[in-house]
């Protein structure tokens, strides 16, 4: 990772202005590598975690497996945050962030509960599809939390909006707060997509799908062999009230449950 940000802070240097870059940085992922300095950190401070039981589609690992690849994952992104203070401090020194936006993402998180072990199973419970967004304005000095449900689709739209340019029509985001002086309706529908097994350019056949809309949030996984016979799988969770996601509440004439799996 420090190899990939020096190439970062050398390689934007070296741009004409202005400029849009991306880079995509491999940690944190398996396997999990952190500083010495970073590790055990979690397990000094004591943390406990809920055990939850088996998903209807799990890789069997146990409630201590899960915990012990959490325990990694974790000292990881400690890690990873102190390279990324490394790059914000010098970007800062060097006077580059009083014209530049930098934004800090991710494309998904991880799971280490319900016998399960990173993103490669099918499942759309929040550690894996709740992401960091981090938006720095150039010149920024003092923090803003949105607290507005959004999505990754937003990104394209807030982009634009930034750097004076039309949002296309078909763009299924919107611009986020509080860069759009629009405000986001409180009960906007936001879309989770996880096609696992289905094939490039074909009907999407298997995987799991979710809707989460204010604090009700529904998963529809469907197509998987692992499911037998109860294809598809609806859960219902609110998010409020349990956040992790433990209470399923779905049945056929749950009222919020039906109008989202409607939507959905």
């Amino acid at each position: 990772l420090e190899d990939g940000i020096d190439h970062l802070i050398e390689t934007t240097a070296a741009m004409p202005q202005p400029h849009l870059s991306y880079y995509h940085f491999y940690p944190p992922h398996q396997p999990y590598r952190t500083r010495a300095e970073f590790r055990n950190r979690f397990r000094r401070d004591g943390i406990e975690f809920p055990e939850k039981p088996a998903s209807v589609i799990t890789e069997g690992n146990t409630h201590k497996e899960t915990l012990e690849a959490r325990s990694q994952y974790d000292e990881t992104l400690l890690y990873v945050d102190a390279e990324f203070h490394r790059l914000y401090t010098t970007l800062k020194a060097a006077g580059r962030l009083e014209n530049t936006w930098l934004i800090v993402t991710s494309d998904h998180g991880e799971l280490f509960e319900r016998g399960n072990i990173g993103h490669e199973t099918p499942m759309a419970y929040d550690p894996e599809v709740r992401v960091p967004l981090l938006i720095f304005p150039p010149g920024h000095t003092a923090r803003t939390d949105v607290r507005t449900p959004t999505s990754a689709v937003d990104l394209l739209p807030t982009i634009m909006e930034i750097a004076g340019l039309p949002v296309p029509e078909w763009t299924d985001g919107r611009i986020l707060p509080p860069f759009n002086p629009q405000r986001i309706p409180e009960d906007r529908s936001v879309f989770v997509l996880h096609p696992k097994g289905s094939r490039a350019r074909r009907p999407i056949s298997e995987g799991s799908a979710a809707i989460v809309k204010q604090n009700m949030k529904l998963i529809y996984t469907f197509g998987l062999e692992e499911l037998e016979g109860r294809d598809p799988y609806i859960e219902l969770y609110d998010l409020a009230a349990d956040p992790e996601e433990l209470d399923d509440l779905y049945t056929p004439d749950h009222p919020q449950g039906q109008a989202l799996l409607a939507e959905l």
